[in-house]
């Protein structure tokens, strides 16, 4: 017998704890120690400061170079930036909402309920949801700590070409940052120190950010699959006598009511925040591939992991809300194979009250629109190769 408490991990554990490094998830730490969790929260709370001026001073300063600036290498790279930081802001700033949170606790509660039962074929389901999020969550570690390794190995190459410039031709030429932000009036070249301090510090959050506000995103899109499985598995084994099977029945549309009032719940959470994913993504993919036709292919090794993880998360968010579809639908199939025919005519209007309410499917919405399914990432793909032709026809 499969020993779900060894073999499987709770599928937040990922968003947890890079949630924890991001300073936005500060219930995570398992300690008594005073003066560590007063250092976590002076931590928090600086980042939750810093971001926010970080976003601020990257779209100033993206706004200024456009008007001003006709570099379409460096156009590209910070409408990349912008586009991407803006939506890891939003999302981070729904994660702290009172709903977000309360579709967490249900998470947690309903995955140590699993963890208690000794249903094994009710573990196995949940367990082969666990794999797959923590495969996508890994992607998404590993091409995040690339891009952000990348960044900074790209932008001391770019130093250095700079320095030996300036050396052979005697000149002052000013030299780049990982990220171009407005400073105000601190001159590059007397406080290139700091400033370098700062840049790399932004990379590190950022990367976090970026890590956590993904991984999370993609669990809670991923669970839902796992839970309307799970009761198809309870639908079809269903069964009793009498009143004792009447009163199973009734324990399951409770269940059914739960499963409805939480995918409802979560999507009033996330529908924007996919509204805002469907819309960018497009022009985010437009934007790196781009970079692969044009630009120097001795610095593309941030633009193709980052698009690794725009391409990863576009396919499994349209795949796992697909599957709430399909399996939200496959819940009156799983009763109709139940022995609810050998049952009395109330337990009978009972069931087929319960087929008549699963033939509407549960979905996420790209916010007031909708559903999102397979064909809506599909259609982001697509309106990323009619951009990448709009702009490759000014670019030429």
């Amino acid at each position: 017998m499969m020993s779900f408490s060894v073999k499987s991990k709770p599928i937040l554990i990922h968003a947890r704890f890079c949630m924890t490094l991001a300073g936005i998830w500060p219930l995570a730490i398992p300690t008594k120690r005073l003066i560590l969790l007063r250092a976590y929260a002076v931590y928090s709370d600086m980042v939750k400061i810093y971001f926010p001026m970080f976003l601020v001073s990257l779209c100033m300063e993206f706004t200024l170079s456009t008007v001003s600036n006709n570099n379409v290498e460096k156009k590209f790279s910070q409408l990349i930036y912008v586009i991407s930081l803006l939506i890891v802001g939003v999302a981070a700033t729904l994660y702290q909402g009172k709903d977000f949170k309360e579709i967490i606790t249900y998470i947690i509660k309903d995955e140590k309920d699993i963890r208690y039962s000794v249903d094994v074929e009710i573990k196995r389901c949940h367990l082969g949801r666990v794999r797959f999020c923590s495969k996508a969550c890994w992607a998404i570690t590993i091409m995040t700590c690339g891009v952000g390794i990348s960044i900074c190995l790209e932008n001391f190459w770019r130093r250095f070409e700079v320095d030996q410039y300036n050396k052979h031709q005697n000149v002052s030429m000013e030299k780049p940052f990982a990220y171009d932000l407005y400073y105000y009036h601190l001159d590059k070249e007397t406080h290139a120190g700091v400033l370098l301090i700062l840049n790399d510090f932004s990379v590190v959050i950022n990367g976090l950010l970026v890590a956590s506000t993904k991984i999370v995103f993609f669990s809670c899109i991923i669970y839902p699959a796992s839970i309307l499985k799970r009761l198809q598995i309870r639908f079809e084994r269903w069964k009793g006598d009498g009143d004792c099977f009447s009163e199973t029945l009734k324990d399951l549309v409770l269940q059914h009511q739960n499963v409805i009032r939480f995918i409802t719940k979560l999507n009033g959470s996330i529908k924007y925040l996919i509204f805002m994913e469907f819309l960018l993504n497009s022009l985010n993919i437009a934007a790196v591939s781009i970079q692969f036709i044009t630009f120097e292919k001795t610095m593309l090794a941030s633009p193709i992991l980052f698009f690794g993880i725009l391409f990863t998360q576009t396919f499994v968010l349209g795949w796992s809300a697909n599957e709430i579809k399909v399996q939200s639908l496959m819940l009156a199939d799983a009763l109709y194979r139940s022995p609810w025919y050998e049952q009395n005519e109330t337990v009978k209007k009972m069931v087929l009250t319960m087929i008549m309410r699963a033939q509407t499917p549960l979905v996420l919405t790209i916010g007031p629109f909708d559903a999102m399914t397979t064909q809506s990432a599909l259609a982001i793909m697509k309106g990323s190769y009619s951009y990448v032709s709009v702009m490759l026809n000014n670019y030429q």
